[in-house]
């Protein structure tokens, strides 16, 4: 299966369980919903036939004043000039009869009790919503508000209906519900779902972060896929030029005209020699890094006279690249003359950077080199050369990476130079920064302290 479709397949594995988990959630709260409503709606109804039990004086005063406001407007509505004058009149009426009809005192503390008594809860609001409203005049019936559009069940959707009355006096009839709306209704249905809640929230998370994960280390695997393979490129491609040349030689070798020239002889032989020792040293260099991660690597310190440690470096660097015309400024700020360094693992870190300072260059190379000692031991090289782009700066010290895209015919190597330069480095206690800009060169900046003693790959 291909990275990037395992990827989105199981993105889209994850978001199938999210969905799943929510319309599981969204059923079993619509199911608590309905269980919550039928309790609490038995509940309610029952209270409220007790208290009617108990009312019947408080309702024939309701019903008194309702016959004496319908009588009034019965005499006012033959006053009535016009439709629109008449849909005024009609609001009138209903909104006074909701005013007498919420002035009577509510059967709210009744009801509470009574849901106290049976371990139930008692947070609640309470109205009434008159839904059939008429004035009698004799044998007419005049109808003042009739509920068809069934906005009380949009408006009243959350709440439960705890009674419906229907009165009928001389001069009204009328018809309305008392309502009961559960103020915390939401959170005690959620209360009783909390594990079911809690579990599907670990769920998510894990297979969250399984999924992260998972991606991460496809990611990983990906990259580390990319530079195995661009380092058995590479590796091919360094292998391949000094076992090409040995094996030209070792061909020469063997025509007789060749081996009657003594100097040619010489001069092959020492190719042959040359190119053996530059293919040993790749070879080494594979089983160096293959140790040091085993930490089989330790450290020998020893006393480094560090201005004779630098110049011959410099020295050598020099005479490597003359045919460049390549220009070397060294300055030194010493406290002491001598410091405690492993001289061969240094040697191969002064090595790679200051032959990166010449090999990744386009024009004349130059390089500056300054060294200071105190309790401490600083050095920077910096060059003219290329530069390396802010992106590139993050994985110059990984193991196998090359800047340039894979382009190893420019620039020979094995992507291993500045990961052993870090890990020497850091092995002696030390850091190592880049500071470079493309087009205007690069300088690393090494700190060592100079009292902290170091194995090899330990920190």
């Amino acid at each position: 299966m291909k990275p990037r479709f395992a990827i989105w397949f199981s993105l889209f594995a994850v978001i199938l369980l999210i969905l799943i988990q929510y319309y599981s959630i969204s059923e079993m709260y619509r199911i608590k919903k309905e269980q919550f409503d039928t309790r609490y709606g038995d509940l309610v109804y029952t209270a409220m036939v007790n208290y009617n039990r108990t009312a019947n004086q408080a309702f024939d005063s309701l019903f008194y004043a309702f016959d004496d406001y319908a009588r009034q407007m019965i005499i006012q509505r033959e006053q009535l000039l016009s439709d629109m004058d008449e849909e005024a009149f009609k609001q009138t009426i209903l909104n006074e009869f909701s005013v007498i009809l919420n002035s009577q005192k509510r059967p709210d503390e009744f009801v509470r009790q009574f849901l106290e008594n049976q371990d139930a809860e008692t947070d609640f609001r309470s109205g009434y919503y008159i839904h059939e409203l008429y004035l009698i005049n004799f044998d007419e019936l005049y109808p003042v508000y009739t509920d068809t559009t069934q906005s009380e069940q949009y408006v009243l959707s959350e709440a439960l209906q705890a009674y419906s009355y229907t009165s009928e006096g001389n001069y009204y009839r009328i018809g309305y519900d008392f309502y009961i709306d559960f103020t915390h209704k939401s959170r005690i249905i959620y209360r009783e779902m909390i594990v079911t809640l809690i579990l599907a929230f670990i769920t998510i998370l894990i297979v969250s972060i399984v999924f992260y994960l998972t991606v991460k280390n496809m990611l990983l695997q990906k990259k580390l896929s990319d530079l195995k393979t661009d380092f058995i490129n590479n590796m091919t491609h360094e292998l391949k030029t000094p076992l090409s040349t040995i094996a030209v030689a070792t061909s020469s070798l063997s025509d007789e005209k060749i081996l009657k020239q003594q100097e040619r002889v010489k001069e092959i032989s020492a190719l042959i020699k040359k190119q053996n020792r530059h293919l040993t040293q790749l070879i080494d260099r594979i089983l160096d890094i293959s140790i040091w991660e085993k930490d089989q690597v330790r450290l020998e310190k020893r006393s480094v006279h560090i201005l004779e440690f630098f110049k011959e470096r410099l020295e050598s660097l020099r005479i490597e690249y003359r045919d460049l015309g390549l220009k070397i400024h060294d300055e030194y700020d010493l406290d002491k003359d001598y410091v405690k360094l492993d001289e061969v693992h240094m040697t191969t870190v002064l090595n790679n950077l200051l032959s990166n300072a010449v090999k990744y260059c386009d024009k004349t190379p130059e390089v500056f080199v300054k060294v200071s000692v105190t309790d401490s031991l600083s050095f920077q090289i910096k060059d003219n050369g290329i530069g390396i782009s802010r992106e590139e700066q993050k994985y110059i010290f990984d193991k196998f990476y090359r800047s340039g895209h894979g382009d190893y015919k420019t620039v020979k190597g094995l992507g291993l130079g500045l990961y052993y330069v870090k890990q020497i480095i850091a092995a002696h206690g030390g850091e190592i920064f880049v500071n470079s800009q493309p087009g205007k060169g690069t300088a690393f900046n090494i700190h060592i302290p100079l009292n902290n003693e170091h194995s090899a790959g330990r920190r």
